[in-house]
């Protein structure tokens, strides 16, 4: 990449580490196969778990993590981030910023083709990006770009009002999947036929969706980078749990991703049938409240909770140890930003019933002040975590009710009605430390507690373009400050992502071979041992 392997400018130089320099180290031991010496295999059918449909297959109308598989396999970026973070080149060839910083110059791989075999251009480029700044669940993202120009078939332009130290880690995020020009330009993007059966540049073509049963994808032979080893692609849907990791073990699934349960993990790792890939992450668990509704419409409420949880008991007895215990209001893997003054409080049972009663409160007969609901989707140890939360509140005077449901309806419920008082949830806050806008900005796509706070709209817009690191940093810090106040999200644990496959199957995103060039859902690598 031009831009990767010279500094342009010391400004140029601080914006590209901005989406590179919180790339998380792995920990754990990678337990290495000991057949590994053999060369990759074409052929076969690799089978990945799924919890539930997705609303559709276009990828960047509105957020949706059930598409995510599919998108990552049949459509491409510019830029796409790695499992361990790393911005790599998709469609971008390489990419260079103006001496002012206000342009980002891509250069396009030649011989891209669509899966119905048109040819692929800057123009869809153009098409795409206009569509998501403006009409995109990333929109919000991009604000700061005035203008796309395609100077030949293979360069895009970006005009920005400002240098941007986020954009392309923006890029290389959700909900900026290239689309095709020529099938929905002039059509309603979020309706056009093609939401269903997608065609895109990736290394796997749309095959069939079968709804709650599969999605097939297969090899696309005219792949820009090369086609990848395997003949398919499935993606089985079934939203428990306990009979997705029973399928697992039974060898009807290959891959349950990041979704294994903490209970089984070292079973998995004493199996040296398995290989298991641990990496660290900036997903988190945490809660989120409707900020529309008593009683999480009053602040003391929300600080009661926070006050109320045992985050230690949640890492020990849900997670089984694996993970770590949050400290601040944003993601530790961006050190350089995080305020050591403003941390998450040490449990204080009394305080916490105080901050109750001081909201208005009185506590029944059984210590009780109210009942809430919390809505979680099964995946890995949420149900765990619940259970533990569910009796850290009781103890400050909270009956919570659980509500689990398959993602789905949890998204339905949750994300699309905002019909809910307290939900739980993990999400990446990365790969940089502006992505924190997307859950608490007003205008964030994951804004689930509808959390309105101008000064702290104004510090995220203002952090997402300074690409001083020093200057970003107090911008952050300053909004941590407001976090802490308002508290539309309550950090319950720091993720490891834990990835673990029959020693058969190489080439995994979370694999020495993969963690470095493929997205995180990617499986243009695997191949199978025969």
């Amino acid at each position: 990449m031009k831009f990767a392997r010279k500094a342009l400018t010391a400004l140029l130089a601080l914006a590209m580490l901005a989406g590179c320099s919180s790339a998380p180290k792995e920990t754990g031991d990678v337990q290495t196969p000991s057949g590994d010496t053999g060369e990759p295999v074409q052929g076969g059918t690799y089978i990945v778990r799924q919890p539930s449909d997705p609303a559709s297959f276009n990828p960047d109308v509105k957020g949706d993590d059930m598409a995510t598989y599919t998108a990552m396999n049949v459509f491409s970026r510019l830029v796409k981030t790695t499992a361990s973070t790393e911005l790599v080149g998709d469609l971008a060839e390489s990419w260079e910023f103006s001496e002012d910083g206000k342009t980002l110059t891509f250069h396009l791989h030649d011989n891209v083709k669509w899966h119905d075999g048109e040819p692929f251009s800057s123009e869809d480029v153009k098409w795409t990006l206009d569509m998501i700044r403006t009409e995109g669940f990333q929109s919000n993202s991009f604000k700061m770009i005035e203008e796309i120009t395609c100077p030949d078939a293979n360069t895009v332009a970006i005009q920005m009002s400002s240098p941007s130290a986020a954009i392309l880690s923006s890029l290389g995020w959700l909900g900026t999947f290239i689309l095709p020009k020529h099938i929905y330009e002039n059509t309603d993007w979020a309706t056009n036929e093609a939401n269903m059966h997608p065609i895109g540049t990736g290394p796997f073509k749309f095959e069939s969706y079968e709804k709650s049963q599969t999605i097939t994808l297969v090899r696309n032979e005219d792949y820009f980078k090369g086609a990848p080893y395997l003949d398919k692609l499935i993606f089985t849907i079934i939203p428990d749990a306990n009979t997705a990791y029973q399928a697992y073990m039974n060898g009807e699934v290959d891959d349950l991703m990041l979704n294994i349960p903490s209970n089984e993990i070292a079973g998995l790792k004493a199996n040296p049938d398995y290989t298991v890939y641990e990496r660290a992450s900036n997903n988190r668990t945490y809660l989120t409240f409707n900020f529309d509704e008593a009683p999480f419409n009053d602040v003391r409420v929300r600080e009661a909770v926070n006050l109320g949880i045992d985050r230690q008991e949640v890492l020990d007895k849900a997670a089984k140890g694996i993970g770590a215990v949050p400290q601040y209001y944003m993601s530790p893997v961006f050190a350089w930003a995080m305020n050591d003054e403003v941390t998450i409080p040490a449990r204080d049972v009394e305080a916490a019933r105080k901050l109750i009663e001081d909201a208005g409160y009185t506590a029944d007969a059984n210590g009780i002040y109210f009942s809430v609901t919390l809505d979680l989707f099964d995946s890995g140890d949420f149900k765990d975590t619940a259970t533990v939360l569910q009796q850290n509140l009781k103890e400050i005077g909270i009956d919570v009710k659980l509500n689990v449901t398959e993602m789905g309806t949890w998204q339905q419920k949750v994300q699309v009605d905002s019909d809910y008082q307290m939900a739980m949830l993990s999400g990446s806050q990365g790969p940089d430390a502006s992505a924190i806008s997307m859950r608490v900005h007003s205008a964030g796509a994951f804004n689930l507690a509808h959390c309105k706070n101008a000064e702290l709209d104004a510090l995220l817009d203002e952090g997402a373009v300074t690409t001083d690191e020093a200057a970003r940093a107090e911008i952050y810090k300053q909004a941590q400050v407001i976090l802490a106040e308002e508290l539309p999200i309550v950090p319950v644990k720091e993720a490891t992502f834990t990835v673990a496959v029959r020693n058969t199957i190489h080439g995994h995103p979370y694999s020495e071979e993969g963690i470095h060039s493929v997205a995180s859902n990617e499986f243009s690598l695997i191949w199978i041992e025969e």
